[in-house]
Protein backbone atom coordinates (compact mmCIF):
# COMPACT_ATOMS: atom_id res chain seq x y z
CA UNK A 1 0.00 0.00 0.00
CA UNK A 2 2.69 2.39 0.58
CA UNK A 3 4.43 2.06 -2.50
CA UNK A 4 1.10 2.54 -4.07
CA UNK A 5 1.28 5.70 -2.40
CA UNK A 6 4.70 6.80 -2.98
CA UNK A 7 4.41 6.19 -6.41
CA UNK A 8 1.12 7.67 -7.20
CA UNK A 9 2.50 11.09 -5.31
CA UNK A 10 5.12 10.88 -7.17
CA UNK A 11 3.13 10.49 -10.05
CA UNK A 12 0.90 13.81 -9.27
CA UNK A 13 4.01 15.78 -9.17
CA UNK A 14 5.94 14.32 -12.69
CA UNK A 15 3.39 13.12 -15.00
CA UNK A 16 2.33 17.14 -15.24
CA UNK A 17 5.50 17.48 -16.87
CA UNK A 18 5.23 14.56 -19.75
CA UNK A 19 2.80 16.76 -22.15
CA UNK A 20 6.15 19.32 -22.51
CA UNK A 21 8.87 16.54 -22.38
CA UNK A 22 6.86 13.79 -24.47
CA UNK A 23 4.97 16.40 -26.73
CA UNK A 24 1.50 14.80 -25.23
CA UNK A 25 -1.97 16.49 -26.42
CA UNK A 26 -4.19 16.56 -23.83
CA UNK A 27 -6.14 13.38 -24.72
CA UNK A 28 -3.12 11.63 -25.12
CA UNK A 29 -2.19 12.41 -21.76
CA UNK A 30 -5.28 12.12 -20.34
CA UNK A 31 -5.10 8.81 -21.56
CA UNK A 32 -1.73 7.77 -20.05
CA UNK A 33 -2.70 8.95 -16.54
CA UNK A 34 -5.67 7.51 -16.45
CA UNK A 35 -4.30 4.22 -17.73
CA UNK A 36 -1.53 4.02 -15.32
CA UNK A 37 -2.10 5.26 -12.26
CA UNK A 38 -3.01 3.58 -9.56
CA UNK A 39 -5.30 5.28 -7.17
CA UNK A 40 -8.81 7.77 -8.66
CA UNK A 41 -8.04 10.55 -6.95
CA UNK A 42 -4.45 10.94 -7.80
CA UNK A 43 -5.25 10.37 -11.16
CA UNK A 44 -7.28 13.23 -10.90
CA UNK A 45 -5.08 15.33 -9.19
CA UNK A 46 -2.08 14.63 -11.80
CA UNK A 47 -4.41 14.84 -14.99
CA UNK A 48 -6.20 17.75 -14.34
CA UNK A 49 -3.02 19.97 -13.91
CA UNK A 50 -3.22 19.80 -17.50
CA UNK A 51 -6.24 21.04 -18.32
CA UNK A 52 -10.29 19.87 -17.95
CA UNK A 53 -9.67 18.02 -21.16
CA UNK A 54 -6.88 15.98 -19.97
CA UNK A 55 -8.14 15.52 -16.53
CA UNK A 56 -12.03 14.30 -18.00
CA UNK A 57 -10.35 11.64 -20.79
CA UNK A 58 -7.99 10.49 -17.72
CA UNK A 59 -11.15 10.05 -15.17
CA UNK A 60 -13.22 8.00 -17.48
CA UNK A 61 -10.19 6.16 -18.62
CA UNK A 62 -9.32 5.12 -15.23
CA UNK A 63 -13.17 4.59 -14.21
CA UNK A 64 -13.32 2.47 -17.50
CA UNK A 65 -10.29 0.17 -15.73
CA UNK A 66 -12.22 0.42 -12.39
CA UNK A 67 -15.52 -0.80 -14.11
CA UNK A 68 -13.73 -4.22 -15.32
CA UNK A 69 -12.76 -4.91 -12.50
CA UNK A 70 -16.27 -6.58 -12.22
CA UNK A 71 -16.29 -9.07 -14.68
CA UNK A 72 -12.40 -10.02 -13.73
CA UNK A 73 -13.48 -10.22 -9.91
CA UNK A 74 -16.03 -12.23 -10.75
CA UNK A 75 -14.65 -14.71 -13.01
CA UNK A 76 -11.85 -15.09 -10.75
CA UNK A 77 -14.14 -15.86 -8.05
CA UNK A 78 -16.03 -18.72 -10.18
CA UNK A 79 -12.84 -20.17 -11.17
CA UNK A 80 -11.43 -20.35 -7.91
CA UNK A 81 -14.89 -21.70 -6.24
CA UNK A 82 -15.24 -24.70 -8.99
CA UNK A 83 -11.16 -25.77 -7.95
CA UNK A 84 -12.33 -25.48 -4.69
CA UNK A 85 -15.54 -27.08 -5.11
CA UNK A 86 -13.29 -30.30 -7.27
CA UNK A 87 -10.71 -30.18 -4.33
CA UNK A 88 -13.37 -30.51 -1.62
CA UNK A 89 -15.69 -32.73 -3.38
CA UNK A 90 -16.92 -34.07 -0.46
CA UNK A 91 -18.00 -30.83 1.25
CA UNK A 92 -21.41 -29.90 0.76
CA UNK A 93 -21.16 -26.06 1.43
CA UNK A 94 -20.12 -24.14 -1.83
CA UNK A 95 -18.91 -20.29 -1.54
CA UNK A 96 -20.36 -17.78 -3.66
CA UNK A 97 -17.96 -15.99 -5.86
CA UNK A 98 -16.84 -12.38 -5.05
CA UNK A 99 -19.10 -9.59 -6.05
CA UNK A 100 -17.58 -6.32 -6.73
CA UNK A 101 -20.20 -4.22 -4.99
CA UNK A 102 -19.27 -0.65 -5.52
CA UNK A 103 -19.41 -1.09 -9.24
CA UNK A 104 -23.38 -1.84 -9.00
CA UNK A 105 -23.33 1.43 -7.17
CA UNK A 106 -21.03 2.93 -10.27
CA UNK A 107 -23.54 2.10 -12.48
CA UNK A 108 -26.57 3.33 -10.38
CA UNK A 109 -25.16 6.45 -10.20
CA UNK A 110 -24.01 6.71 -13.60
CA UNK A 111 -27.59 5.84 -14.86
CA UNK A 112 -29.20 8.57 -12.10
CA UNK A 113 -26.81 11.13 -13.98
CA UNK A 114 -27.96 10.46 -17.33
CA UNK A 115 -31.43 10.33 -16.44
CA UNK A 116 -32.26 12.93 -14.28
CA UNK A 117 -31.25 16.68 -14.85
CA UNK A 118 -29.65 17.78 -11.75
CA UNK A 119 -29.94 21.93 -11.78
CA UNK A 120 -26.64 23.93 -11.57
CA UNK A 121 -26.16 25.01 -8.36
CA UNK A 122 -26.71 22.08 -6.69
CA UNK A 123 -24.25 19.75 -9.48
CA UNK A 124 -21.33 22.72 -8.76
CA UNK A 125 -21.70 21.61 -4.38
CA UNK A 126 -21.67 18.44 -5.47
CA UNK A 127 -18.66 19.19 -7.48
CA UNK A 128 -17.02 20.94 -4.56
CA UNK A 129 -18.09 18.80 -2.18
CA UNK A 130 -16.27 15.58 -4.56
CA UNK A 131 -13.27 17.88 -4.51
CA UNK A 132 -12.92 18.16 -1.25
CA UNK A 133 -13.44 14.60 -0.50
CA UNK A 134 -10.71 13.55 -2.83
CA UNK A 135 -8.03 15.59 -1.46
CA UNK A 136 -8.96 14.08 2.40
CA UNK A 137 -8.56 10.81 0.64
CA UNK A 138 -5.38 11.77 -1.20
CA UNK A 139 -4.06 13.45 2.60
CA UNK A 140 -5.41 9.94 4.79
CA UNK A 141 -3.47 7.68 2.31
CA UNK A 142 -0.68 9.84 2.73
CA UNK A 143 -0.67 10.23 6.20
CA UNK A 144 -1.35 6.19 6.58
CA UNK A 145 2.32 5.79 4.53
CA UNK A 146 4.75 4.48 7.18
CA UNK A 147 8.18 5.74 5.48
CA UNK A 148 9.47 3.27 8.24
CA UNK A 149 8.56 0.12 7.15
CA UNK A 150 8.77 1.29 3.36
CA UNK A 151 12.41 1.79 3.89
CA UNK A 152 12.44 -1.77 6.20
CA UNK A 153 11.39 -3.34 2.93
CA UNK A 154 14.42 -1.86 0.93
CA UNK A 155 14.51 -1.68 -2.59
CA UNK A 156 12.38 -4.81 -3.25
CA UNK A 157 9.04 -3.40 -3.78
CA UNK A 158 10.80 -0.67 -6.05
CA UNK A 159 12.60 -3.71 -8.17
CA UNK A 160 8.99 -4.79 -8.28
CA UNK A 161 7.34 -2.19 -9.36
CA UNK A 162 9.83 -1.35 -12.13
CA UNK A 163 10.15 -4.43 -13.28
CA UNK A 164 8.77 -4.26 -17.06
CA UNK A 165 6.54 -7.45 -16.78
CA UNK A 166 5.03 -5.48 -13.95
CA UNK A 167 3.81 -2.64 -16.20
CA UNK A 168 0.30 -2.37 -17.17
CA UNK A 169 0.47 -3.13 -21.48
CA UNK A 170 -0.11 0.64 -22.78
CA UNK A 171 2.37 1.78 -20.57
CA UNK A 172 5.20 -1.05 -21.69
CA UNK A 173 4.24 -0.07 -25.20
CA UNK A 174 5.29 3.70 -24.61
CA UNK A 175 8.96 2.45 -22.08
Amino acid sequence: MACVTVFGSLSMLLYPLLPGLLHLSPAAFGLWSGASIHEIAQVVAAAFQDGAHSGEIATVAKLTRVMMLAPVVITLGIIAVRRGTRIRARSASRAAPPMPWFVLGFIAMMIVNSVVAIPTAPKADIALATTFLLSMALAAMGMETDFRKLKAEGLKPLALARRPGSLSPFLRSCW
